[in-house]
């Protein structure tokens, strides 16, 4: 795979997920009556697609193959069918269903958006260095100009079948293992997974997985151009009455600048800048799980990121933790002790 190419939302009312998109920082590429496309300021696809449905979800990614020949090669091997997609995104597909039940897209040939004008980073005095002179700072307090889609984070219920399908079907490696304190021997139960472009550095993660009491989306990732650009436009979505969900901040593996917020479905975006790029030569790195441990500066992860917010969403999860210890699947007790014992650490 080259890249993830967009995510595939349900939502039942496009008109408040466009203006939200809007003050996030996409641009609107095409708009029907049942579809929304967002893009970024970057050439390529769009980055996310949403249909208008009766309740919101998630679909699922679609990633870019390298070559048209990989998704041939791709269904062959899987014994699916490989169909054009909708004349306004063009190309192929072969559809796959991971083992948590998403669907996941493997595209090529889709049609090109072109380039669109993007925030322009600011130039700084470091130190001694001096870059400004006879000029202000004085950032615009308006939408953070998304420019790409940069990872998708998911959890699932069989999380190491789930890991182990995306290795071998996509080609994807794994750049940081993490483990739950006192279960190293049980081996990983979050992986940070990036494309395989060999020597060509790619982003330090793609996809993002954990073990959890549900197979759900968690969030997605979509780069901007700098930290001014961010904490602005994390300005413009406050003025408007959004919900930020936690930050700003940098995180520890992948390094990246984050801020996240809620869109009006309950969905869980980020922005963020200076990510870390790997190529192929880097062997992947093992580390605890904690709270703490998500973020190298910046305030504590909110109960809401960590999923444990109140009312209805503390009941769900609940229920979802109760069915999960009675189905056969990798969340187990144990591995419920050392979820919790990461939350609080």
């Amino acid at each position: 795979m080259h890249d993830l190419a967009w995510l595939e939302f349900q939502k039942p009312d496009l008109e408040r997920a466009e203006l939200f998109a809007q003050a996030f920082g996409f641009t609107t590429s095409m708009r029907t009556a049942d579809e929304l496309h967002l893009r970024g300021t970057g050439p390529g696809s769009p980055c996310v697609l949403v249909h208008r449905g009766p309740r919101s979800r998630f679909i699922g990614p679609a990633f870019r193959a390298a070559e048209a020949e990989d998704v041939l090669r791709l269904a062959d091997a899987t014994g699916r069918t490989v169909t054009p997609l909708s004349e306004s995104l063009g190309g192929v597909t072969v559809d796959l269903v991971d083992p948590s039940g998403a669907r996941v897209r493997v595209v090529a040939d889709t049609h090109e958006l072109t380039a669109l004008p993007t925030q322009q980073p600011l130039a700084f005095n470091v130190g001694h260095d001096v870059m400004r002179v006879n000029a202000t700072q004085r950032p615009p307090r308006e939408p953070a100009r998304v420019q790409r889609l940069g990872h998708v984070v998911l959890q699932t219920t069989h999380y190491l079948e789930t890991l182990n399908w995306y290795l071998e079907h996509l080609g994807l490696i794994v750049s940081d293992f993490l483990y739950f304190q006192g279960q190293r021997e049980r081996g990983p139960a979050m992986s940070f997974i990036r494309c395989d472009r060999g020597s060509t550095p790619t982003d330090h993660h793609t996809l993002a997985m954990a073990v959890g009491p549900a197979n759900r989306y968690v969030h997605s990732a979509y780069q901007v151009s700098d930290l001014d650009s961010l904490a602005a436009g994390g300005e413009y979505l406050l003025d408007r009455g959004y919900q930020r969900s936690w930050g700003i901040g940098r995180h520890i593996q992948g390094s990246q600048i984050f801020d996240y917020w809620r869109d009006p479905d309950g969905f869980l975006v980020e922005h963020f800048s200076d990510g870390d790029l790997f190529d192929c030569t880097l062997e992947p790195a093992w580390a605890p799980m904690s709270a703490s441990g998500l973020a190298q500066w910046g305030p504590p992860a909110t109960k809401d990121f960590l999923g444990m917010g109140s009312g209805r969403e503390a009941l769900r999860e609940l229920r979802a933790v109760v069915g999960a210890l009675r189905e056969d699947n990798e969340f187990d007790l144990h591995r419920l002790r050392g979820l919790m014992k990461a939350f609080a650490s």
